[in-house]
């Protein structure tokens, strides 16, 4: 029918394709019952159960649904009580958990990835740069350190007490070889370092706003930055070298230029450019490494955005729990991996 004339003599004068997107019906939870055989050892009196045909016990959740629980928890960043309504939304009263199952599942699924973690520290002992950064995070109400240890393709994070050289001996090894690209914390010291010039260029900025002086100087080190990594993935090594010359003559010349300034805000910058003078320009000698550390700051910001949630871990039990599915499912993602179905593989696989 017409909708302008009601009219019913209507005469076909074409067809179009349109496309609706809808969501399946949510599928019930599907119980499964098992008689589980249990035997006694006659030499030696233990007691041995059967287990299912993949070589795994049986449990009372099974492997999707505790996947679901932990990417719910760790990836989506729900507290318990809003996981806990995700669940009966999907599956009703069949689904509903305890706050101390949902945290048991969560843990438990944190040891079963034990050895995945173990790999990433290797492989992070044998990279030749890291990105290290940290940030403060609260345990137990008391002020701890989350750390972050990135490259292409690992992320390690690890809560700790400290913020000192310790932490960083303790993931990357007393005996670590390559080059970590950080801010201008102490604890990086006595490594090869490349600073970050992110950091750099966001002092230069605060700087800029309070003096002229402090303005010239980072329009200095802005059109510095921009001229060494100008195209540099496609840069030889003649260039590369050029450039790291280049790179040491302006920062002198800053120096020369700035360096008896009188005023605070320029002071300040020149400091800050000195003290590092040694590890701005590591990462021309070095292809592929980045100039700034924002690949460690990227990774800390979501679990940042966890702390501003939560407030404060209750144990440190929990900290080592959401730092190792932090890292686990951090590198998995990194590698283009499908992270649900890894993770349902591994809970699904005998402990």
């Amino acid at each position: 029918m017409c909708p302008q004339c009601h009219s019913r003599n209507l005469k076909l004068e074409g067809t179009e394709k349109k496309t609706e997107v809808e969501l399946p019906p949510t599928p019930k939870p599907k119980a499964t019952e098992y008689v589980q055989a249990i035997y006694g050892c006659e030499d030696c009196g233990a007691e041995v159960r059967a287990t299912l045909p993949d070589g795994r016990e049986p449990s009372e959740w099974g492997p999707l649904l505790r996947t679901e629980v932990v990417l719910g928890k760790v990836l989506d960043r729900l507290p318990y009580r809003k996981l806990r309504a995700r669940l009966l939304r999907l599956g009703g009263k069949r689904l509903w958990m305890s706050t101390a199952t949902l945290q048991g599942i969560v843990w438990r699924a944190s040891e079963r990835l034990a050895a995945e973690e173990e790999a990433i520290v290797r492989r992070l002992r044998a990279s030749p740069w890291v990105h290290v950064d940290e940030s403060i995070f609260r345990v137990a109400a008391k002020r701890w350190w989350l750390w972050v240890f990135v490259t292409e393709t690992d992320v390690h994070f690890v809560i700790r007490p400290s913020r000192s050289r310790a932490v960083v001996h303790e993931v990357l090894g007393t005996d670590f070889q390559g080059k970590i690209v950080c801010d201008g914390w102490s604890a990086y010291l006595g490594w090869v370092l490349q600073r970050c010039w992110a950091h750099l260029l966001r002092e230069g900025k605060e700087g800029a706003e309070k003096s002229p002086e402090a303005r010239q100087l980072y329009g200095r080190l802005c059109a510095l930055y921009h001229q060494l990594t100008r195209g540099l993935e496609k840069a030889s090594l003649r260039e590369r070298a050029r450039r790291l010359r280049k790179g040491e003559r302006a920062l002198r010349g800053m120096l020369g230029r700035f360096g008896e300034s009188e005023e605070e805000a320029v002071r300040h910058v020149v400091t800050y450019l000195r003290n590092g003078f040694s590890w701005w320009l590591t990462f021309l000698s070095h292809p592929k490494m980045d100039a700034t550390n924002n690949r460690a700051e990227r990774s800390l910001r979501e679990v940042i955005v966890i702390r501003k949630i939560i407030g404060t871990l209750r144990k440190e039990e929990g900290a080592n729990a959401l730092t190792r599915l932090l890292s686990v499912l951090g590198t998995w993602a990194l590698q283009g991996e499908d992270v649900p179905t890894r993770l349902a593989s591994k809970l699904s696989r005998p402990s």
